[in-house]
């Protein structure tokens, strides 16, 4: 006898704890971005079959990817998704309202902040997705039992989000978090300088991005992630431009804009919120020893500033790289277990 059923959400895998619904935000703070990129968006949910109210948990994607990727299925290997019910199955993971956030842009990411550049990311969240939330779902009314998480660019998001609005967020965890601009940014600025010797504008890359040259070049990662971050952090006007930090003939950098950025990076705006970090509940750095965008030595340092401020944390350090990120998932989701059962 055969056993059919007509799903409402597309499911391509089974999950035991868990229903996957979509929260769809028409976005009023995205709708004029300059890029002109969807308003509309999609945001996965992962929603306890148990009774609520329920932590929530954030989870943000890295730069030239997307939380919502992480449903894909993948060859011979569970998923992020799978990883999560599974663990929750252990007793190592918890039983939360995991949002996967949709923050896609055509620079291949927004860092979760607002840019004149790229759009108001921070604003969508913050101003539309939480209440949505909020509204829509039993979730817990008590910040300590809201988390938001991410590797790369999404511990960046995470950081970023967290420390100025801990009445929200106070839990934080980030993997290899986007830091230490002169170590981990600036090689890609470099590589990218002679592009931008060409374009002189950041429209210009912009068209080159979208007409697929950019993407034509063997080192068309750092290109992407050099203009993409100055698009993030060094906006110019309202309709897509940006500023660039070097030199174009010396290659010296370019004081007044490079503060730009220094001011974008956790080094120096966590030390400027630290009235705010004092108000989070846990807060999770990890990283590996041998990564390949030198962000061990920003982790280390955000690490040092916490201990500077007496603000208690936990930091850990891998034998991996980068790209070895997505495997201390489950180290996070055993740390936020601890954390929600305070």
């Amino acid at each position: 006898m055969m056993n059919n059923e007509v799903l409402s959400n597309l499911q391509a895998f089974e999950v035991t704890h868990f229903k996957i619904e979509t929260l769809k935000i028409t976005s009023d703070a995205l709708r004029n971005n300059p890029l002109k990129d969807p308003f509309v968006r999609y945001n996965p949910l992962l929603v306890p079959k148990s009774q609520g109210p329920w932590p929530v948990v954030f989870v943000l994607g890295g730069f030239s990817g997307n939380a919502p990727f992480y449903f894909n299925g993948k060859f011979n290997e569970q998923n992020a998704v799978q990883g999560i019910d599974q663990a929750c199955a252990r007793g190592e993971a918890p039983e939360a309202l995991y949002v996967f956030v949709d923050a896609l842009s055509t620079w291949g990411g927004s860092q979760f902040l607002n840019s004149a550049a790229v759009g108001n990311y921070e604003d969508y969240i913050i101003q539309e997705i939480v209440p949505a939330l909020k509204k829509h779902y039993d979730v817990s009314k008590k910040s300590s039992d809201w988390c938001v998480m991410g590797g790369s660019s999404g511990g960046y998001g995470a950081l970023h989000l967290a420390s100025k609005h801990p009445d929200i967020f106070s839990v934080v965890a980030a993997v290899a978090p986007d830091s230490f601009f002169e170590a981990s940014l600036l090689p890609d600025l470099y590589q990218a300088l002679p592009f931008w010797e060409k374009y002189q504008s950041g429209l210009r890359a912009l068209e080159e991005l979208r007409n697929g040259r950019l993407m034509k070049n063997r080192n068309w990662h750092s290109l992407l992630n050099a203009f993409g971050m100055s698009a993030c952090y060094a906006a110019q006007g309202e309709h897509g431009d940006f500023k660039y930090p070097l030199d174009t003939k010396t290659g010296e950098k370019i004081p007044a804009i490079w503060n730009e950025f220094l001011e974008k990076d956790p080094l120096h705006f966590l030390a400027k919120r630290a009235v705010h970090l004092k108000k989070l509940n846990a807060i999770y750095l990890d990283v590996g020893t041998k990564d390949n965008f030198n962000l061990q030595y920003g982790t280390r340092q955000i690490s040092a500033l916490l201990k500077g401020h007496q603000i208690s944390h936990d930091f850990v350090e891998f034998d991996g790289n980068h790209f070895d990120i997505g495997e201390r998932r489950p180290e996070v989701w055993k740390w936020l277990t601890v954390c929600f059962r305070r």
